[in-house]
């Protein structure tokens, strides 16, 4: 640090060799990163019901009966690539109640107009989750393969662990054991083995205890 005349403190600048400069970004770095989306387990849930959704009216509009499956596997697929590994857990449970939904969405607008509107429902219902089987078990199998090398195991013990610490009888549970232990400590550890149905024999008098009293 120098001194100017004036004596106030002239600062000194820095060279320049030794600042600390970050390389440049590469495009296709930021090309991950811009691309890089994370989805919540709700937003998953949506993607599933989604696409699941766009292949039941494509289904039905072009007669493809196997579009509803297929583009149910293809959300279920993108849902589980780019939700966070936080909410796996609820992505996993979703996508067979979601495929329910909109199969009785189908069933339901299909069935409007008809003269027995319930047993048309039912029967569409029935159909659709029968011929969509393989492609209901196929996505829920590649959701949870997909899942469980991507932290779905941490979820579930996470989920134990919150569950044990709200557990309203685990208060009452230690305090019992409290008291047994110290009813097991309060307890003459050291028994005398005595036999069943036996007394301890009385002790005869002593002679000079009878020579007193007969002096007496």
């Amino acid at each position: 640090m120098a001194t100017d005349t004036r004596g106030d403190p002239e600062t000194v600048p820095a060279p320049r060799g030794r600042e600390k400069r970050r390389p440049p970004a590469s495009p296709a770095g930021r090309s991950r990163a811009r691309s890089a989306v994370t989805l919540t387990g709700r937003g998953g849930a949506v993607v599933v019901f989604g696409c699941t959704l766009l292949g039941a009216v494509v289904g039905g509009l072009f007669g493809l009966r196997s579009a509803q499956g297929v583009l149910f596997v293809a959300g279920c697929l993108l849902a589980v690539s780019a939700t966070r590994r936080t909410d796996l857990l609820t992505l996993v449970v979703s996508p067979p109640l979601l495929f329910f939904l909109v199969s009785l969405l189908s069933a339901v607008t299909v069935s409007l107009g008809e003269k027995s509107f319930l047993v048309s429902v039912v029967v569409t219902l029935a159909a659709k989750l029968t011929s969509s089987v393989p492609w209901l078990f196929l996505g829920a199998v590649l959701v949870v393969l997909i899942a469980v090398p991507r932290g779905l195991p941490a979820n579930l013990r996470d989920l134990r662990t919150r569950v044990a610490a709200d557990n309203p009888f685990r208060g009452r549970t230690a305090l019992r054991d409290r008291g047994r232990g110290r009813r097991a400590t309060d307890e003459d550890p050291v028994r005398w083995d005595e036999s069943p149905g036996r007394l301890p024999a009385a002790k005869a008098p002593s002679t000079e205890t009878t020579e007193s009293e007969d002096e007496g």
